[in-house]
């Protein structure tokens, strides 16, 4: 037991209530104040006028507004008494007080810079709060470009709305940011408060930025200077209609970026950045590079290729164009026209869906006869829209995930078409024993569309007993099938019969796969994707195997914060048993897989299954945290069915700084090439792009060697390769570095016109 010294604990006996006492009469002083201050602006303000605005029909027009008049009583703004002074309001108006806006000087100061925003009800009121009574009125907000730089002079119109796509969107006032880039925003009170800003700037673009009040107060444009490197690394073009006239006032979305060699680049804070075109068409787009683990340099690679979403302004009639554009070179972009105005309904069991909440979560695709496919989503198609002939794919998502039936459409179409669900498909199968042979009956098999957290080895000896209770086709909502619930997205559970047979049915894209588990056995997936239904719609699931599992116990330690932690075993597969092939032939990493590979927690003791009757070693590894040294448990172990064995408390090491300099024939430094490294001469790393001075960086493990090397796939589908090899020390290698020159033929094919 560990003894506290008696001076520390006269310390906390003493001043510890005089602490508590302390924050309560802070407290309770705080409180008179804004009770008195409340008091005064109550007496000061009784019976004067306050100016209201009413956005009666944002729908068609977000910026107009009718400004009249009303008296304050009891420091509110009843709306009954709005709709008496101005009798032609709508019921989906949107009400706004600003306290820049007031006329009286004793209102203005109470309200201060302060904003309340809220939709029109019946006997609903404002409860205005007067500024100096701890309420902040106002917030300093700064604008930068995409490079981090200060973005000053620039005119920002600012808009707000609720949180639900069908509230009000409004404007509400317009602003310049300083010198510095700074600016103040309004602070937003009541439903009303998601704000969003169009940012504009001669020489740069206009910008589209949402964000609600609590987050970062910072608003990062996707722009850089005209006569910065970087922009040369930007997107830029004009966008056209058919007839070839320009089309403003188009958005244009980025949500990513794929580099030379498929690197990914995000955008910061995984946010979709968005730019809108001017009068003629014009628009650019620099996404900020968030660089958290060196893949790349400081400038986005040459080659890259941005992932867009165009829309045109909808009155057009422009479909979407959602196809990636190379940087380094001025696009012209024409957008399609539609062709006929259509509406578009979808049902479900249920009848028509009417939920947009619901509705949201449908994707279509058309696929045309030229053999371009045309992604929507509910904006594009919500109130209808000018869509062309083609194949029709819908997918509902989200936890009900399925696929309506594909609709064929010509001219011959009616102008509204219905989408309906596509009719269920048979599943079925036989799970036996990976050993034996021999039919497992009553063992478990659920059909799922998600993950959630852990693992089946968590699932308690209580919890299997009364899992071992259910019936042969239970209900989720059973208690006893809750600790499955929590580690996968189940849409039902069965039990096989007697011979180890079970079915099951579902809708085309309801779930993702199939999962067979039993307690102290290895859980097996199969995938639906190629489980193709006959002319009955029925589709046999190959036979599953279900091995016998051990349980390991273990604690992976590293002070950061978040790392993504994967367990896996290594298995010997000619130093063990006679049936170790068969059982790896189980798992072909594509339809068939063996689901230990579940993510586990750090600083925490975890369990994860492994095989039994097997001679393994275990190894954990961060796959998307390299600069950490995989774990490795030295140590061979061969454990029984149902055995638990406590692997202990290991710690992540850190890996080497290792660098790679990439050179052309003449030993000249390349950027932007595409760097990959072999990791246990078998797989080959995500693409490292060189930076500004040809150089790559990579986390190597110490004591181990391998290959750099740059990859290029042919037309053909042939592969061409050229590399180095490398072997790493110790502590005393890092910063090590190795030149890798290519040769003119793989740099020529890198960089040609047409991309990787």
């Amino acid at each position: 037991m560990k003894h506290i010294p008696i001076f520390s604990l006269l310390f906390v006996l003493l001043f510890l209530p005089a602490a508590f006492a302390d924050e309560e009469a802070e407290e309770s002083l705080r409180k008179d104040k804004e009770r008195h201050a409340r008091g005064l602006a109550r007496e000061n303000l009784a019976g004067r006028q306050v100016l209201v605005r009413i956005y009666n029909d944002w729908q068609t027009d977000p910026r107009a507004y009718k400004l009249i008049g009303v008296s304050l009583s009891d420091l509110s703004v009843n709306f009954d008494v709005v709709r008496k002074a101005f009798p032609g309001i709508s019921d989906s108006a949107a009400i706004v007080i600003s306290g820049r806006q007031q006329k009286d000087e004793a209102v203005a100061a109470v309200i201060g810079n302060s904003v309340y925003a809220e939709r029109y009800k019946k006997g609903k009121r404002f409860s205005i709060r007067p500024s100096h009574s701890g309420t902040k009125s106002s917030t300093e907000w700064i604008v930068t470009d995409a490079l981090g730089f200060p973005f000053p002079k620039a005119t920002v119109e600012i808009f707000i709305r609720g949180l639900q796509e069908e509230d009000p969107y409004i404007y509400l006032q317009t602003a310049t940011t300083d010198e510095q880039g700074q600016l103040d925003i309004p602070d937003p009170t009541g439903s009303l408060r998601f704000l969003s800003f169009t940012i504009s700037k001669p020489n740069y673009g206009i910008s589209l930025i949402d964000r609600h009040i609590h987050e970062h107060r910072e608003l990062i444009v996707p722009f850089v200077s005209r006569t910065t490197e970087a922009y040369e690394r930007s997107i830029h073009g004009i966008i056209m209609d058919p007839e070839g006239n320009p089309v403003g006032g188009a958005v244009i979305q980025c949500y990513n970026i794929r580099t030379l060699g498929e690197g990914l680049i995000n955008g910061i804070h995984g946010t979709a950045y968005k730019s809108l075109t001017d009068e003629e068409g014009a628009f650019s787009l620099y996404l900020p590079n968030e660089n958290r683990r060196d893949e790349r340099g400081y400038l986005i690679p040459p080659k890259s290729k941005y992932h867009v979403r165009i829309e045109a302004p909808k009155e057009l009639g422009l479909l979407p164009y959602v196809k990636p554009i190379e940087n380094g070179r001025e696009a012209l972009i024409f957008l399609e026209s539609g062709g006929r105005f259509r509406t578009l309904i979808f049902e479900d069991a249920n009848g028509p869906i009417t939920n947009p909440k619901k509705l949201q979560y449908i994707n279509l695709t058309i696929k045309k006869s030229d053999g371009d496919r045309v992604p929507l989503i509910y904006n594009d198609f919500k109130d209808g829209g000018i869509f062309p002939p083609g194949e029709y794919h819908a997918v509902l998502y989200g936890m009900e995930n399925c696929e309506f039936k594909p609709l064929t459409v010509n001219e011959q179409s009616p102008d509204e078409l219905i989408f309906r669900l596509s009719e269920n498909i048979l599943y079925y199968g036989q799970i036996v024993h990976g050993l034996t042979g021999e039919p497992m009956p009553r063992v478990f098999v659920i059909g799922y569309n998600s993950k959630a957290k852990g693992n089946l080895s968590m699932i308690t000896d209580r919890q299997w007993q009364a899992l071992h209770a259910l019936p042969a086709d239970p209900c989720l909502t059973n208690p006893a099938a809750k600790p499955v619930c929590e580690i996968y997205g189940v849409k039902k559970i069965v039990r096989t019969d007697e011979q180890g047979f079970f079915q099951m049915s579902f809708r085309p894209g309801e779930i993702y796969g199939f999962i067979a588990f039993e307690e102290n056995y290895l859980g097996l997936l199969h995938r639906r994707h190629a489980l193709i239904p006959d002319e009955n719609r029925q589709a046999e699931i190959p036979v599953m195997k279900l091995y016998p599992a051990a349980t390991v116990l273990i604690e992976a330690c590293t002070e950061v914060r978040r790392v993504s932690i994967c367990p896996r075993w290594i298995i010997d597969e000619n130093d063990n048993s006679v049936w170790v092939r068969e059982f790896l032939l189980t798992d072909d990493r594509k339809e068939s897989l063996f689901t230990y590979d579940a993510w586990i927690e750090q600083n925490k003791v975890q369990s994860f299954h492994v095989p039994a009757g097997l001679n393994l070693c275990v190894k954990l590894e961060t796959p998307y945290d390299r600069q950490f040294c995989p774990i490795e448990i030295p140590r061979l172990i061969h454990l029984t069915q149902g055995q638990v064995l406590d692997l202990g408390r290991h710690e992540f090491k850190p890996a080497l700084d290792v660098y790679v300099q990439v050179t052309n024939s003449k030993s000249q430094a390349i950027e932007g090439v595409p760097v990959r490294m072999l990791r246990d001469g078998k797989a080959w790393s995500v693409p490292h792009n060189t930076d500004e001075s040809g150089m790559a960086r990579f986390n190597v493990i110490p004591y181990s060697k391998d290959e750099f090397g740059v990859i290029y796939r042919k037309e053909d589908g042939e592969f061409l390769k050229e590399t180095i090899p490398f072997q790493i020390g110790g502590d005393e290698d890092s910063g090590r570095q190795f030149t890798l020159q290519l040769s003119d033929e793989i740099l020529e094919l890198l960089f040609k016109s047409d991309g990787l």
